[in-house]
């Protein structure tokens, strides 16, 4: 539609001062009716203010649904979702025989020398090396924990040239039998395997599904992915400047990591920024891993080990220090990836050097995973004075073992929502799911971790730090529009603001926390146009 209006709606608007008020407690921004023409909202108020800004166009009476920004997720892994969802193996929630039987089945309708990519999930009892080759004898295997972690049979590290004499690449751990053999068993090292890519008619159709069910239809109207592939960022940009995605920041990950795709010395490099592409589909920033996932942290409480059982380390701080600073100079956003409290130490100091070289820069470089797990609020307070920012993932509470506490050094903590929010005054919102977790890429799920902060067993993991619905909604909005530089166009209900909104069917204040995932999206528009639902679900035009 080129113009319409809503009435009769409940919207929060986001743009509230914190201010209450009778009818908006929380101070988040309250309105019944707004206004959009082309692709942008003209009037937010009461159905009188936006009747003669709709012209000719429809105004339609919500009756009483709840409207608010279409939500944004700042880090996730589209393409790896669709390939888990689409074409591998999903064996989520199994146990190892079950996995066992469907790695066979797959083998036995299957070429020989096919490869078997099977997707679990964290902290899943998976099949061993040796069992691997049994249930498929003739075939490449490899099932995933996560994108951080999966295991191989042999034919599978034959395939990808390992064995006990290969040094493993920076940030790469191969694990070996107490004879020194490989057990399949690999953190970090993904990007190894030569695994055959789909064929692009299948890619495109498993990231048009992936991004309809799981973004579109929980109300997201602007992802920013890590790419992983080429050829699936490429998918990805024709379906957003199609009108069949949400739209779409891409970053490239800097080696070594996974999957690089740039590197910060090269000169041929796309333009960077959301004001350097279509308002549908950007190259974003740059990602740089510091270290490893839940198990290849780099923590101070490790180094009493062996070094090679030491957390994973892909560079040092001058290294990190001179990519960031590139970077900076270049005005491209970078998420640094730093897990471990020693890994968390040396992001945030090379940031303050960048601060140091650049100190009217607004930078707003993010160390990913920060606060997940935290030692204190000292190296926070740093970063933050050093106008870096803290992007933790809440949703990953769900897969937290019942002993939270684990791996950790001694006096860390998990998932300081509350401190963090007192320190930072933000928690950007993201789903960070490459397979393993799917349902975070519902937004209401996400937050339904934050208000609740109990594991998949209902064991609570530092429930202090809970925080409250006002402020998990700002996480998706606000929040995410200033983690990306986007708070001039998107997070809010405002006149000038881009008319990205989501309807649900029911006031989320009235939704109690443990079913907060069950909220349904009802419609989902962008720029004013209908992405995912009817109008019919809107309301009734009048």
């Amino acid at each position: 539609m080129s113009g319409f209006g809503i009435v009769g709606a409940r919207i929060l608007t986001m743009a509230g001062d914190g201010t209450p008020a009778p009818a908006d407690p929380d101070g988040i921004g309250v309105a019944e009716a707004l206004a959009v023409r082309d692709d942008r909202i003209v009037a937010v108020g009461g159905a009188a203010e936006i009747r003669g800004e709709v012209g000719d166009g429809p105004v339609i009476d919500a009756g009483g649904r709840t409207i608010l920004p279409g939500f944004i997720d700042v880090h996730t892994h589209v393409e790896m979702t669709a390939l888990s969802r689409h074409v591998w193996t999903d064996v989520r929630g199994r146990n190892r025989e079950e996995i066992l039987q469907t790695v066979a089945r797959e083998a036995a309708a299957r070429p020989a020398g096919e490869w078997i990519i099977a997707q679990g999930t964290f902290g899943q009892d998976l099949p061993s090396r040796r069992e691997l080759d049994e249930a498929a004898p003739g075939h490449c295997v490899a099932v995933r924990w996560s994108m951080h972690k999966f295991v191989l049979n042999s034919a599978a590290l034959s395939a990808a040239g390992l064995d006990p004499a290969t040094v493993a690449p920076p940030g790469v751990r191969f694990q070996k039998d107490a004879d020194g053999a490989l057990n399949g068993v690999i953190e970090e090292g993904w990007d190894l395997l030569p695994v055959p890519d789909p064929d692009q008619a299948t890619l495109s159709e498993a990231l048009r599904e992936t991004l309809a069910g799981y973004f579109l239809a929980n109300g997201v109207t602007t992802v920013h992915e890590i790419g992983y592939t080429r050829a699936g960022i490429q998918a990805l940009r024709r379906l957003a400047e199609d009108g069949q995605a949400p739209r779409l920041g891409v970053s490239l990950t800097v080696p070594p990591g996974h999957q690089p795709l740039v590197r910060i010395e090269d000169g041929a490099i796309p333009p960077f920024g959301p004001r350097l592409g279509s308002s549908r589909f950007w190259y974003h920033g740059f990602k740089i891993f510091m270290d490893g996932g839940r198990d290849g942290a780099f923590r101070s409480n490790g180094l009493g080990e062996k070094a090679d059982r030491w957390g994973l380390l892909t560079r040092l701080y001058p290294t990190l220090t001179e990519e960031l600073l590139r970077a900076a100079e270049a005005g491209i956003q970078v998420f640094v990836h730093a897990i471990g409290d020693l890994s968390q130490e040396i992001a945030v100091s090379a940031v303050e050097r960048v601060h140091e070289a650049f100190p009217e820069l607004d930078h707003r470089i993010r160390v990913e995973h920060f606060f997940n797990e935290s030692t204190g609020t000292e190296l926070l307070e740093r970063l933050v004075a050093a106008g870096g920012l803290a992007v933790p993932n809440p949703g990953f509470v769900f897969a937290e073992p019942d002993d939270p506490a684990l791996r950790l050094p001694p006096g860390a903590g998990k998932y300081a929502l509350r401190t963090l929010l007192q320190v930072q005054g933000r928690v950007p919102g993201n789903s960070d799911t490459a397979g393993a977790q799917p349902f975070t890429t519902n937004p209401w799920f996400t937050m339904m971790c934050m208000l609740r902060l109990r594991n998949k067993n209902d064991v609570p993991v530092n429930e202090p730090e809970r925080i409250g619905l006002a402020q998990a909604l700002r996480a998706f909005t606000v929040d995410a529009a200033y983690a990306t530089f986007a708070e001039e166009e998107r997070g809010s209900l405002e006149p000038g603001k881009l008319a990205d909104l989501a309807v649900i069917d029911r006031d989320p204040f009235e939704v109690p926390a443990a079913d907060l995932d069950s909220i349904r999206t009802l419609a989902t528009v962008i720029g004013g146009e209908l992405a995912h639902g009817s109008w019919q679900d809107v309301g009734t035009a009048g």
